[in-house]
């Protein structure tokens, strides 16, 4: 595994993945990983459930999930709980948190470091061609990405964390006091919430970070690089882009010969 260097020691990558029978959500984050080795230079660790292989990280903490499979639609089967633990369980002193199907393709999140923050959660979110900005709830509640999370060891960062568990654990109280129609755990909701109460209810506070997320939510039947262009085609569309972070949801590409080959290419620079 390649080495870092000492700085880079206290900054890392933290990926949590819990394999189920559809979906090997541990290989997508082993490909996550490498976009992240070679784009921003950090080590990964990986965070799964005692028991599961893996490699090709540079180190891997297990634990036993303690959150139930939850079903939604098309995607199958999915386990996202024991996201709070990310505080206790990151060996850096400055973490980014992401999920395994967003793709480091640029270095911007890495440079959010050289701020001043606790923490730092992605609030806009847009897909190619429209706005995605959500709200959540009757109330209109700020919607929070949990798709990257930026943190520092610090009391207001743990106390987050510690809400975030505090909501999963008891997540139906949660649901109806914010009147939440989706009940399946996500942490996106569990995120929102915690942020809104760590700001004092305040629904225009936050701290987000300062620019939006593109996601393609569609099936993406292929990944292309030219130059510093990328193109990504979805079903009957494509979008050529400049290259940057992407956000893919169709977990069958992100399985597929063909993302692999796009990993390696963008790899061998």
């Amino acid at each position: 595994m390649k080495k870092y260097d000492v700085l880079a020691k206290s900054r890392g990558v933290l990926v949590f993945a819990f394999n189920t029978t559809e979906i090997d959500y541990v290989e997508i984050a082993r490909r996550s990983a490498q976009l992240v080795h070679h784009t921003l230079k950090l080590p990964v660790t990986l965070i799964t459930e005692t028991g599961t292989p893996a490699d090709g990280f540079d180190d891997v903490v297990y634990i036993d999930n303690t959150l139930q499979n939850y079903r939604i639609g098309e995607l199958g089967a999915w386990r996202n709980g024991d996201r709070f633990r990310a505080y206790d369980l990151t060996p850096y002193d400055e973490t980014l948190l992401i999920d395994s199907d967003y793709l480091m393709l640029d270095d911007s999140l890495l440079k959010l470091f050289e701020q001043p923050f606790d923490y730092r959660i992605m609030t806009h979110n847009h897909k190619p061609a429209t706005p995605w900005d959500l709200t959540m709830g009757m109330f209109g509640l700020q919607y929070q990405w949990a798709t990257a999370v930026l943190f520092r060891k610090s009391d207001r960062s743990k106390m987050l964390f510690d809400l975030v568990g505090r909501i999963q654990r008891n997540y139906r109280y949660y649901v109806k006091l914010y009147h939440v129609r989706d009940n399946n755990f996500r942490n996106d909701y569990a995120f929102t919430i915690a942020n809104n109460i760590l700001n004092g209810y305040e629904l225009g506070m936050n701290q987000g970070i300062p620019w939006s997320m593109l996601t393609f939510a569609d099936v993406v039947t292929s990944i292309t690089r030219k130059d510093t262009l990328l193109t990504v085609k979805e079903r009957d569309k494509g979008y050529m882009i400049a290259q940057q972070n992407i956000h893919v949801m169709d977990k069958g590409y992100l399985l597929s010969d063909d993302f692999k080959q796009f990993v390696e290419t963008v790899c061998a620079d």
